[in-house]
C-alpha cells in the first residue's frame, strides 16, 4: 500500500456485504454460465478430488458465497456426511439454499459468519473446501490457522484462488474501464481478486498454518455467453465493484465505457458470435 493508504478491515467488510447484497440477484440469474461443466463446476470437482472427499465425511466450506464448492461436496458425501457452508453475505447464503432445496439436498446448512470469526470445535471437519474466497479476506493467516485446527488429524484443506490477471480472461476489461475513467490502479497489498495470484506466496501462507504436504497447480474454469453483448451484461450483474465505477459516471460516459467493454470482448469471441473466458485458478492442498 501507498504512504497514504489507509486499510480499514471494519469498513472494507462492510463494503463487502454491500456488494455481494447487490451480487446476490445477478449470480442467480447467471448461474448456467458460473456453474457450467467446464467453468465452476470443474474447479468444485477438482478441489473434492484434491481434499479426498468421499461418503461419511464432515465438511466446512468457507466463504461458500452461493454454496459452491459445497453444494458439490453434499452429493459426494452422502450417505452419511454433512457439509456447513459459509459466508458473509445473508443474500448470497440465501441463494445457496435455494440452489440445497432444488437439487433435495438436506445434508448441508448455510450459516452467516465472517471468516475470521469462525467458531468451530477442534477436529471437527474431515476437510475444509474455499472456492475463489481467501484472497478477499483481510487476515489470510490468521484464518488458515484457524481453519487447520478445525480439520481432524489427517484432514485436508483444498482452495482455488485467482490466478495472475493476464489469466484471467472475465477480468480483461478492468484496465480498459480504469483507463477511461481515469482511476490509478487499486493499491498493492490489500485484499482482492488477485491478492493471491502469487502460488509461493500462497503456499506460504498455508505452511505458515500448520499444514504439510502442501502442493500447488492450476485449473481453469470456462464462462461463456451467447454474445459479446451478452457478456457484459453478465460482467455488469455479478461484479458490483466493477459496474459502480462505471454508474458513478454520466450517462454519457456510461454509455461510452460500456460498449468499449463490449468490443474488449473481440479476442474471446467465437466463429459463431459466443463469447469464450477461459480464467486460470489456482489451487492449494495441505494435511494437518
Amino acid at each position: 500500500m501507498t504512504g497514504t493508504t489507509i486499510f480499514d478491515p471494519a469498513q472494507y467488510k462492510a463494503s463487502i456485504r454491500t456488494e455481494r447484497r447487490a451480487a446476490a440477484p445477478g449470480w442467480r440469474a447467471w448461474l448456467e454460465v458460473l456453474e457450467a461443466a467446464d467453468g465452476g463446476q470443474a474447479v468444485s470437482r477438482s478441489l473434492l478430488e484434491l481434499a479426498g472427499i468421499g461418503p461419511g465425511d464432515a465438511v466446512l466450506d468457507v466463504a461458500a458465497g452461493y454454496g459452491e464448492p459445497g453444494l458439490t461436496a453434499a452429493r459426494a458425501v452422502a450417505p452419511g456426511g454433512h457439509v456447513v457452508c459459509t459466508d458473509i453475505s445473508a443474500e448470497m447464503l440465501a441463494v445457496g439454499r435455494e440452489r440445497a432445496a432444488a437439487a433435495g439436498l438436506d445434508n448441508v446448512e448455510f450459516l452467516e459468519f465472517d471468516s475470521e470469526e469462525l467458531a468451530f470445535k477442534e477436529a471437527s471437519f474431515d476437510a475444509v473446501l474455499s472456492r475463489q474466497g481467501l484472497q478477499f479476506l483481510p487476515d489470510v493467516a490468521g484464518v488458515l490457522a484457524r481453519l487447520h485446527s478445525f480439520l481432524k488429524p489427517g484432514g485436508r484443506l483444498a482452495a482455488a484462488v485467482w490466478g495472475p490477471p493476464q489469466t484471467v480472461q472475465f477480468a480483461a476489461p478492468v484496465p480498459l474501464i480504469r483507463a477511461e475513467l481515469q482511476l490509478p490502479p487499486p493499491p498493492a497489498g490489500i485484499p482482492g481478486p488477485f491478492a493471491l495470484a502469487d502460488a509461493g506466496q500462497l503456499v506460504g501462507l498455508v505452511e505458515a498454518a500448520g499444514f504439510t504436504d502442501v502442493e500447488t497447480g492450476t485449473m481453469t474454469a470456462v464462462y461463456r455467453t451467447d454474445s459479446p453483448e451478452l457478456a457484459t451484461r453478465w460482467l455488469r450483474d455479478v461484479a458490483p465493484p466493477i459496474t459502480s465505477l462505471v454508474d458513478a459516471q454520466s450517462p454519457v460516459v456510461q454509455q461510452r465505457v460500456w460498449a468499449k467493454v463490449t468490443q474488449a470482448w473481440a479476442p474471446y469471441t467465437t466463429a459463431d458470435g459466443r463469447v469464450r473466458l477461459e480464467n486460470q485458478a489456482v489451487w492449494v492442498t495441505g494435511t494437518k
